[in-house]
């Protein structure tokens, strides 16, 4: 499995908050969209702290949900969040999935943390019931203004490929179909976010980039963050819908 580079911490489920908060209205439609109408077991690969978990419950209301994650932090948060829901820690790239066969399987920014997402998105097919149905949502491409919020996709990008991911996880996936949509928020809004993750690899959680390079980072994202800018900034995201 590949190494997460965004942390596990209680600031990486703040991040994640912000992230889910941007996602929710365009994941919710195609959760709607796409589920099936009785769903005996769902599973939510790549869990986190749950908030994907608590969309699925409220909008699908399975009759049975298993989130699966491989932090422990995370899934400490996720049980909190998402009561009603069973989490479990396993590394996704396993096979069998705790509780598979399942009717549907969701995956939302997951593939980017793992190695040769399409040969395991073709495991993942091979957890479904029968007439089961797997909904992925991934980074296509980002569309932003010139200046530190193109430098930290950048950055990013070549952060997750050391960690033996492809942060543009969506192309990978073209030759299954599917459709993108886009997750467009404010500059000031993306810089607050982007803002988590440059911290914490200036506190060590990173490998193979300059530390004067993440300064620089930090102190033009928090000057965008902290001006009201309205510049759109869209996150292209591939949902894919993959049949058993």
């Amino acid at each position: 499995m590949a190494r997460y580079t965004f942390g596990h911490d209680d600031l990486a489920v703040r991040r994640l908050a912000l992230v889910a908060d941007a996602y929710e209205p365009v994941s919710r439609a195609f959760l709607e969209r796409h589920a099936p109408l009785d769903v005996s077991l769902a599973l939510d690969l790549g869990c986190g702290p749950g908030f994907s978990t608590h969309l699925i419950s409220l909008t699908c209301r399975p009759r049975k949900l298993i989130g699966l994650d491989s932090s422990p932090q995370f899934l400490r948060s996720a049980r909190v969040r998402v009561p009603e829901a069973q989490f479990e820690e396993h590394d996704v790239t396993l096979i069998p999935l705790p509780g598979a066969p399942a009717e549907m399987i969701y995956a939302r920014l997951l593939l980017a943390h793992l190695p040769d997402p399409p040969a395991i998105v073709e495991q993942w097919q091979q957890q479904l019931a029968p007439d089961g149905i797997a909904l992925l949502e991934e980074l296509e491409d980002i569309e932003a203004p010139a200046g530190p919020l193109r430098d930290y996709d950048e950055l990013s990008a070549d952060i997750v490929r050391h960690g033996g991911g492809v942060m543009y996880a969506g192309p990978l996936l073209a030759d299954l179909g599917g459709r993108c949509v886009r997750v467009t928020v404010s500059a000031d809004a993306a810089a607050t976010i982007y803002l988590f993750n440059v911290r914490l690899w200036l506190a060590g959680g990173s490998s193979g980039v300059s530390k004067a390079r993440l300064v620089e980072l930090e102190a033009a994202l928090s000057r965008l963050a902290s001006r009201h800018d309205t510049r759109p900034v869209s996150w292209v995201v591939r949902q894919t819908v993959l049949r058993a």
